[in-house]
């Protein structure tokens, strides 16, 4: 009887015992549940109870698991929006600081304002060409304007460089928590294989991948053995059973002909540190994440703009010069000298229709007159020898690694020119005068336009052995091909048909009627870019390459608003300034009075400007249109403010949905000061009655003792 009693005491003991023990551990658990409840990114424990069974029976209770809470849809959902978030902050960052650099309408300061304010002081010039005061008032605020359209030329240039430097800093960072998450799959799978499953270890592994979520889109792929396999939302392998690591040697300054390298993802073993495989370009597999939003801004949206503000600076710049070299000062200077136009005195001179050039004294009497019909000519060469000849004693011209220069031969006397107002000469639509830019009033860091006026069958004239190295890029940054077009054949047409062979199947190009070169990418890529890496050929003695004569890459449009200033030597002497006309007739002959300072037809030639049509090519995002340069500017203005209007709408629903997603996966996974003070007090109580019980049979030990 006694040992029967003894026995059943000892169950008794046993299942309190256990009850103690389980007791224990629940409430060790809820204890650093509730320490960590401001530890970012801890993940509660739960324990889990069941009954102790010994041979088939009751014999207490156990602690059959301590679950880590983690919800891994909502792990999936808060990644995403952390990317989606991450994205479109940082651009609406830059388009905010956008706004900035084109001003606020109201405030005066903004590009149109610019521009508008010009057109007026040149409208008050008109008025008046003889002022002294005037003609200094019409500069400054062309210069204004000017000034303005380049300061913003190069300070989105200048946020290139930041997206850039922002994407390299962004790289280590991302490389970092890859090897970090790696490092963390390795630690976590040896305390697997010792039985710790919910090892402290996941909570860092999983701060470390919200982290990565801030750079790029993840998906993650639980294992058996608690390792994580991670990939780009595309399915781009960053972490599996080997490591990964972007490589992305950006250049540390970037300018408009800054050509990328490719940002590549390589496979990597960690033990011995070798590549394993070739490597795979990036840029477009990159779906979120903050370096998608950089490479958004660095690639596209603010090329658009360079490439709009481009046409702005191209526009305003080709019509004031269409008009300052149609017009003359008074005096009339003593030569002209036009800009490196690319070609050689044996090119075609392709011009049709008819010019006049004219030596004038300083009273402003013709001294000569050669009227030119262009298209009798045959070559440059022969345009020189034509001046030469016509204008005798009183003129020269010379023709010198691509710039046409005429001057006067005799002191006090001056060249000024005229097109035939019925029949006026032309080249890829511009008069001879401005096509060599012999009387420009504005200068800038590339031509105003690239007409160039040639035909597919005329001679290249290209040296041989050079060489042309282009990249195709796409809207999303990934270079799509790189190719490149050695010298060949003997005319554009050879060199067209070599381009279009080498882009076979991504882009075609062509020649239009004005000679400008036209690239049109395939269908699949619409809105690509063209880049030049490197050109190494050169036509004649000009120095200009095959590239640069045809404007071909990017770069070309977005430096057309890049250091646009008035020509100096007007700024410093004012008087230079062509406001008047040649007034010629049919029968105006030497010592006819055909220059006068009150003459103002020139001026109302500039002041018009701001009020003319122009035909707008397709730039930026922007269809091709005419319009005038004041309805352009406020279209660049209008869409950008729109960009930005809208990144701030979905940078705040992006913010929004994050935090909604970071709420749930908080609540479902974090602490709850109140659930875990409730469940602390439920395992006290637990325990202190699974002691007691114990107390009591402990007691009724010594009793049974006594009474044996």
């Amino acid at each position: 009887m006694a040992v029967n009693a003894n026995i059943s005491l000892g169950a008794i003991m046993n299942t309190a015992s256990s009850a103690l023990q389980a007791n224990q551990t629940a409430l060790r658990i809820t204890s650093n549940n509730i320490a960590n409840v401001n530890t970012e990114g801890y993940h509660r424990r739960e324990v889990s109870f069941g009954p102790r069974l010994t041979a088939e029976r009751l014999t207490g209770v156990t602690v059959e698991d301590v679950r880590r809470i983690a919800d891994d849809f909502l792990a999936r959902q808060q990644a995403d929006a952390t990317a989606g978030a991450n994205q479109m902050s940082t651009v609406s960052s830059y388009f905010s600081q956008v706004q900035d650099l084109i001003g606020s309408i109201k405030n005066g300061s903004s590009i149109g304002s610019r521009v508008s304010d010009a057109m007026t002081a040149l409208q008050q010039l008109s008025e008046d060409p003889s002022s002294a005061a005037r003609r200094s008032s019409a500069l400054s605020s062309v210069t204004s304007a000017l000034s303005a359209l380049s300061n913003m030329a190069t300070s989105v240039q200048s946020l290139r460089q930041d997206a850039n430097t922002q994407i390299m800093t962004d790289v280590g960072n991302v490389n970092s928590l890859i090897s970090k998450v790696y490092g963390l799959n390795n630690d976590i799978k040896a305390a697997f294989a010792q039985g710790d499953t919910q090892t402290g270890l996941l909570d860092q592994r999983d701060r470390a991948l919200a982290d990565l979520s801030k750079y790029v889109d993840i998906r993650t792929y639980e294992q058996g053995d608690g390792r994580v396999y991670v990939s780009l939302a595309d399915g781009t392998g960053l972490i599996t059973d080997v490591s990964s690591e972007i490589r992305y040697p950006g250049p540390s300054a970037v300018t408009a002909g800054t050509v990328f390298p490719a940002m590549n993802l390589q496979r990597i073993n960690p033990e011995q540190k070798n590549d394993l495989g070739p490597p795979v370009a990036l840029e477009g597999r990159i779906g979120g994440g903050e370096i998608r939003g950089l490479l958004d801004m660095r690639d596209r949206r603010l090329p658009d703009l360079a490439e709009q503000l481009g046409q702005v600076g191209a526009s305003l710049a080709d019509q004031l010069n269409a008009i300052h070299n149609n017009s003359a000062a008074v005096p009339p200077p003593a030569s002209l000298t036009g800009i490196n136009t690319g070609l050689d005195s044996s090119d075609p001179l392709n011009f049709t229709g008819n010019v006049t050039v004219a030596v004038v004294d300083s009273q402003g009497a013709l001294v000569q007159r050669l009227d030119i019909d262009t298209s009798s000519l045959t070559t440059v060469g022969d345009l020189v020898n034509a001046i030469n000849g016509g204008l005798g004693a009183n003129g020269t011209a010379s023709f010198t690694n691509g710039v046409l220069s005429i001057n006067a031969s005799n002191a006090g006397q001056g060249i000024a020119m005229l097109q035939d107002p019925a029949n006026p000469s032309n080249r890829g639509g511009h008069g001879l005068s401005q096509f060599f830019g012999l009387n420009n009033l504005v200068t800038a860091a590339s031509p105003s336009n690239y007409a160039t006026g040639s035909l597919s069958t005329d001679q290249h004239n290209l040296n041989p052995g050079g060489q042309a190295d282009f990249v195709l890029r796409g809207t999303n940054g990934a270079i799509i091909k790189s190719f490149s077009v050695p010298v060949a054949g003997t005319t554009f047409a050879d060199m067209f048909t070599q381009l279009n062979t080498a882009a076979a199947g991504y882009a075609t190009f062509s020649m239009d009627a004005n000679g400008n070169a036209v690239m049109t990418p395939a269908a699949a890529y619409n809105g690509a870019r063209l880049e030049v890496a490197n050109d190494t050929t050169t036509r004649g003695s000009t120095n200009v390459s095959f590239s640069k004569f045809f404007g071909l890459g990017t770069a070309a449009r977005q430096t057309q608003a890049s250091n646009m200033a008035v020509r100096s030597d007007i700024l410093q002497k004012p008087g230079k300034l062509a406001l008047a006309q040649l007034a010629l007739t049919s029968t105006s002959a030497p010592g006819d009075f055909v220059l006068g300072t009150s003459d103002n037809t020139g001026a109302l030639g500039l002041a018009a400007v701001g009020n003319a049509a122009f035909n707008f090519e397709a730039r930026g995002g922007l269809s091709s249109a005419s319009m005038t340069l004041n309805d352009y500017v406020s279209q660049v203005s209008g869409i950008q403010s729109d960009l930005a209007s809208n990144a701030s709408q979905d940078a705040t629903n992006q913010a929004s949905i994050q935090q909604e997603v970071t709420a749930r996966k908080n609540n479902a996974e974090g602490v709850n000061m109140d659930e875990e003070l409730s469940n602390m007090m439920i395992y006290q109580q637990a325990y202190n009655a699974s002691a007691r019980i114990m107390t009591v049979v402990q007691q009724m030990f010594d009793t049974l003792m006594h009474a044996i």
